[in-house]
């Protein structure tokens, strides 16, 4: 059997569709590296500024616990009369009357 003059022009057609998948596979995977490390990065930010956040929290809730001790060992009586008072008020609150 001999060759016809399709076949040379169906193979140089099939070798140029693989050239296109070949190059379009490798676009695609360019992009999906960009697109992770973009990603990855982002995450990174989000993560250092949620750290900050978590510790500017801690700071200001160290700051609100030294503040009360103070008021406490400066003013026993009055904090020992207010810790009553909102006992008093949060058990009527919660009572079923």
């Amino acid at each position: 059997m001999q060759p016809t003059t399709t076949e040379p022009t169906i193979i140089g057609a099939a070798e140029q569709g693989a050239e296109q998948i070949e190059k379009l596979s490798g676009n695609a995977q360019e992009t999906v590296n960009r697109v992770a490390d973009a990603t990855a990065a982002r995450v990174r930010d989000l993560g250092m500024k949620g750290e900050k956040m978590r510790q500017q929290w801690m700071d200001t809730q160290e700051q609100w616990v030294g503040s009360a001790r103070e008021y406490v060992r400066g003013h026993p009586i009055a904090s020992v009369a207010i810790a009553v008072g909102v006992g008093l008020l949060l058990s009527r609150l919660t009572s079923r009357q």
